[in-house]
């Protein structure tokens, strides 16, 4: 293994369309809302979240991920907890 190969290791890019499984569970950035449904935006992708409290909105929570669209990058998830604010 060259020295190159070594400092590369386990380095990968991040992309900017994730894929997640049903069940996965994930801390996501609230960033808006669409109707009454808080909505989490991943890079490109979007996660509408139900059962969020009202007040979720730039705040970071646990979500499960419920269903999730690769090719649309879009799914639905089901609000754990909350487990931070903002970070501005």
């Amino acid at each position: 293994m060259s020295r190159f190969d070594k400092f590369f290791a386990g380095f990968s890019f991040r992309g900017s369309t994730p894929d997640y499984d049903t069940g996965d569970v994930i801390e996501v950035m609230v960033t808006g809302q669409e109707g009454d449904t808080a909505v989490a935006r991943i890079g490109d992708s979007t996660l509408r979240i139900e059962d969020a409290p009202a007040d979720a909105l730039n705040t970071r929570v646990l979500v499960a991920v419920e269903t999730w669209d690769v090719a649309a990058h879009r799914g639905t998830g089901t609000y754990r907890e909350t487990v931070g604010g903002s970070a501005f």
